[in-house]
């Protein structure tokens, strides 16, 4: 239920319209109630039309919509809060739709709107600072593949080191009786039959 909740806001404040989200349980033995659902909400999106038409969305608007809404519940921050909001509502014991959406919305508000701001501030920088941020890390890639080449070398001094097998104190590795026992006293049977049928 507090997924739902959270996808609805997702889809609130990128501007998509929540009715095209349902998450709904049905058993195998409902099933006359997994048909009315289906039919409900098909009929309920034909009535919305194609994706972004019934929000005002162009194709590009709706696309990095959808991106932002995906990089906010992908975010760090987002999981986190909905982890311990999660966390929350078992310890409190009330389980009702109306209570999980309201500690929902009011926990994950927030942090919802702050990784879709932060991902437009990532959008509003300036083309230079995004090409000059790879000519900063050049010297640290520099450093990375001198240590890189560093630990190679010791790994190859380290396999070419002959292993030797690992010794138990104490133990000796004594062959299995009980396999050489029955296997006697198969061939101690087969000879019996033998001399039996022989003296008959």
């Amino acid at each position: 239920m507090g997924m739902n909740a959270l996808v609805l806001n997702v889809l609130k404040e990128t501007g998509i319209n929540p009715e095209r989200f349902s998450l709904q349980w049905a058993s195998a033995a409902e099933a006359p109630r997994f048909v009315k659902l289906i039919t409900e909400f098909t009929g309920r999106i034909k009535e919305l039309g194609p994706l972004g038409e019934s929000e005002g969305l162009g194709p590009d608007e709706l696309q990095a919509n959808l991106e932002k809404g995906l990089a906010a519940v992908s975010s760090r921050k987002v999981r986190m809060v909905y982890g311990n909001t999660a966390k929350a509502i078992r310890k409190e014991g009330i389980f009702t739709q109306e209570y999980i959406n309201s500690v929902i919305e009011e926990k994950l508000n927030k942090a919802i709107a702050g990784a879709l701001s932060a991902e437009t501030e990532e959008e509003e920088k300036p083309a230079l600072e995004k090409k000059a941020a790879p000519a900063k890390a050049a010297p640290a890639a520099q450093k990375a593949a001198k240590e890189k080449a560093a630990s190679g070398k010791a790994t190859a001094k380290a396999k070419a080191a002959p292993k030797q097998p690992a010794k138990k104190a104490g133990k000796k590795a004594e062959p299995a009786p009980k396999k050489k026992a029955a296997a006697t006293k198969q061939k101690g049977a087969a000879k019996k039959k033998t001399t039996a049928k022989k003296k008959k």
